[in-house]
């Protein structure tokens, strides 16, 4: 009987290689390395990471390509952002928020209707009221979630003013010691009233007129 002396191991590989399997319908086959790739390639996508480092978020580039976010990173503990952020939705921080630049708000802009302008807190901190030559009262909406809120309402009185008057605040609006507002009702006039909720049912309010 002949004997082997070596068996040699050929470790390159090429597209006419066969390797031994069987179909579905279970019959042995032999399919080349060619085959398998070029089924491979339609049947499943070849995901490439580009840019990868330790902590780098993945974020898709296309159907079958990722990046590693070199602006975008999590350690474990800290998610680091290296340029600006867009939150559509609530965000919610149980710790203390540091901010090394300025804060900027905005101002929503409220249209009375039939005289009556709602000042919704759930909408915005700081509100301005394009007042209307009529009979004109605010009223304020206040739910849970604006307990703690501070921020100012601007009232601009209309440019010419005829049966221009100014109702009572709400009742859930407390002035210092209840007292009455004494409204500014001169046209063009500007007047602000600053506001800290303290609970889903009061907020105390200040108010201060005819800025110019």
């Amino acid at each position: 009987m002949p004997r082997i002396s070596r068996i040699a191991i050929d470790e390159a590989l090429s597209n006419s290689d066969k390797l031994l399997g069987t179909d579905v319908s279970g019959s042995t086959k032999n399919f080349t390395l060619a085959q398998l790739g070029s089924f491979t390639k339609a049947n499943y996508s070849n995901v490439d990471i580009a840019n990868g480092a330790d902590n780098r978020i993945i974020t898709a580039s296309d159907a079958d390509s990722l990046n590693g976010e070199a602006n975008l990173t999590f350690d474990g503990s800290t998610l680091a952002l290296t340029g600006s952020g867009t939150v559509s939705s609530d965000f919610d921080v149980t710790g203390s928020v540091k901010i090394t630049q300025n804060l900027r708000r905005t101002i929503t802009t409220v249209t009375p209707s039939s005289g009556v302008s709602t000042i919704s807190l759930i909408a915005n901190d700081n509100f301005v009221v394009n007042l209307t030559n009529e009979s004109s009262s605010l009223v304020m909406t206040i739910a849970s979630e604006n307990v703690g809120q501070s921020g100012v309402i601007i009232l601009k009185n209309p440019s010419s003013v005829g049966s221009f008057t100014m109702a009572a605040l709400p009742s859930n609006m407390l002035t210092p010691a209840g007292a009455s507002v004494n409204f500014t009702i001169s046209a063009n006039d500007t007047s602000v009233i600053s506001y800290v909720v303290i609970s889903s049912t009061q907020a105390l309010v200040n108010y201060v007129g005819e800025f110019s």
